[in-house]
């Protein structure tokens, strides 16, 4: 149940409250066999009159108000309402027994304990103790007594109680209300995440095996009618596709690993240009005709290379995809202080503002410049994950020049000979 609900449904109680105070108002005036005097009887018809008025005004305006906002101005004017009435009817009926005020004032803490919790439920009852406390010097003139400090302070004393406890019994079901939606909130998200993941995995799989059974099954019945050309051909398709389809099948095994919290890091000394030679190979057939700059810093890390790697080809796969072709792709590594950094940056058209705030989701994709890229659209999750569970940190800045991703992996490091620039042509071009 929304906020909203439930606010309209507590305004719905509360206007069924006060129809039975206005009845039982009603009843209790026809019924009352004294009065001091014409002006006191007069002043009570005029409360209940007022409280019927007001009771026919937030009925009528419940139906009405459609925001938050709106109902918890009605929320307030109702208990303002509600406060008003009952402190009026006990400062008429001054002239009778003491303890029908009592009964009558202790409700107003327990309403702002429904409504405002425990703060709300504590304010109300000062506010009581302040009016309790004229009220009872009237009382003690009306009936030519002296004022009962003792009385009074046994009543706001009890008023504090009530309004301790309500509020407290108002705040733990609040905090299990709050609890409640998060987790329909988590299903509901996880129910939907399912759904995506239905949808994109099956599209994502169906390209690749359409692909491998059409080569093989080519390869098969044709096979003998082809050239050595075009066999190679086939055979580099069905291996191109069958890397896709494994990269998928890691991306959401590890996905599911992470969400479960199962990742295991293995950490050992590595040297850390052959990790992200590795990661790079991994990614050249995401490449086209990019420019590629390499930069790692001569370094032994102690860190898991498995992971390491993984997360870098991602960045770069999703450099390669989300950029033009003949433009730069930069990857850089270096010491820290605490560990290393690791940089991924292009000259892409950048991320659209509105898209940054879901791009470590699971399943998002930036649907303006992936309108026919392959990917389900686990890359950058599966790298944000990875680097919380390295306990690490991942920065980006984007803008219509392009984006850049930093990496700042926390481990021990020991540096060796001098650093190496390379720069790497896409296809068609040579190496330099």
């Amino acid at each position: 149940m929304t906020g909203l609900e439930q606010l309209r449904r507590l305004e719905q109680w509360m206007t069924y409250v006060r129809w039975f105070g206005v009845l039982f108002a009603l009843v209790s005036l026809s019924i009352q066999p004294f009065f001091p005097d014409t002006g006191t009887q007069v002043a009570a018809w005029a409360v209940v009159a007022v409280f019927a008025l007001g009771s026919v005004t937030i009925w009528g305006l419940l139906a009405r108000v459609e925001t938050e906002a709106e109902l918890l101005k009605l929320g307030r004017f109702g208990f303002a309402l509600d406060a008003g009435v009952i402190m009026a009817f006990v400062w008429i009926f001054s002239f009778e027994n003491p303890y029908n005020g009592w009964a009558l004032l202790f409700l107003i803490p327990l309403e702002a304990a429904l409504r405002y919790r425990l703060r709300g439920a504590l304010l109300a009852a000062c506010a009581v103790a302040l009016f309790y406390l004229p009220q009872s010097i009237r009382f003690a003139e009306l009936h030519d007594t002296v004022f009962d400090l003792d009385s009074y302070i046994f009543t706001m004393g009890l008023a504090l109680l009530i309004a301790g406890v309500a509020g407290t019994m108002a705040e733990g079901w609040h905090e299990k209300s709050q609890a409640f939606e998060k987790q329909s909130a988590r299903l509901t998200e996880m129910d939907r995440l399912k759904d995506r993941y239905l949808a994109v995995t099956s599209h994502e799989i169906r390209g690749p095996l359409t692909a491998i059974i059409t080569g093989t099954d080519t390869l098969l019945r044709r096979g003998d009618r082809l050239s050595d050309t075009q066999r190679s051909q086939l055979l580099e398709m069905v291996a191109q596709q069958s890397h896709q389809m494994a990269r998928l099948v890691d991306d959401l095994m590890i996905s599911n690993e992470l969400q479960a919290g199962e990742i295991a890091l293995h950490p050992e000394w590595v040297e850390l240009e052959p990790t992200l030679k590795q990661a790079l190979e991994a990614a050249d057939s995401k490449r086209n005709a990019h420019l590629l700059e390499v930069f790692v810093e001569p370094l032994r890390c102690e860190l898991d290379p498995a992971r390491v790697s993984q997360l870098v080809r991602n960045l770069v796969e999703n450099a390669y995809k989300y950029t033009p072709d003949r433009t730069r792709v930069s990857v850089s590594a270096q010491a820290v202080r605490d560990g290393i950094k690791l940089e991924v940056a292009d000259d892409g058209p950048g991320i659209p503002v509105e898209k940054r705030s879901q791009l470590f989701e699971a399943f998002s994709r930036i649907e303006e410049t992936a309108a026919g890229k392959e990917g389900v659209g686990l890359g950058l999750f599966v790298v944000s994950q990875l680097v919380t569970s390295m306990k690490g940190r991942i920065d980006f800045a984007s803008s219509s020049r392009g984006t850049t991703f930093a990496i700042h992996v926390p481990c021990s490091t020991q540096k060796l000979d001098a650093p190496r620039l390379g720069l790497v042509q896409g296809e068609g071009g040579a190496s330099g």
